[in-house]
């Protein structure tokens, strides 16, 4: 059930993101509350990578209305993997210490979007 909330997750949060435009926050606050239930670090990061694909396809599906597809590529080899990574940092420290791990999960998506992504 997770891996199909994740799967869902980016489609809700477009709609969130346009309120609120602070992905790295708001991504990973959401991620966050599915995460916190998996069992360690390997499926929080399979989650984020699970999370990161459906962002990728939502993405396409924008860039194919734009006839550009060259963001896709980038979004998928980088942003997949971030994703991954940020899912498994919340889960840093166990499910009892989730809440530790959700800084620096914001921090690095954060850091990602300003060096990386932009």
């Amino acid at each position: 059930m997770p891996e199909v909330l994740m799967a869902v997750l980016p489609m809700i949060l477009w709609f969130v993101e346009r309120l609120l435009p602070f992905p790295a926050v708001v991504e990973e606050v959401a991620k966050a509350l599915v995460v916190v239930r998996a069992d360690g670090r390997r499926q929080a990061f399979f989650l984020g990578l699970i999370f990161g694909l459906s962002e990728a396809f939502l993405f396409l599906v924008n860039a194919n209305l734009l006839a550009d597809l060259t963001g896709f590529w980038r979004r998928l080899l980088f942003t997949v993997p971030m994703h991954g990574v940020t899912a498994g940092l919340i889960m840093l420290w166990g499910k009892r210490y989730w809440w530790l791990g959700l800084p620096l999960a914001m921090l690095a998506h954060a850091w990602f979007n300003l060096r990386i992504a932009s």
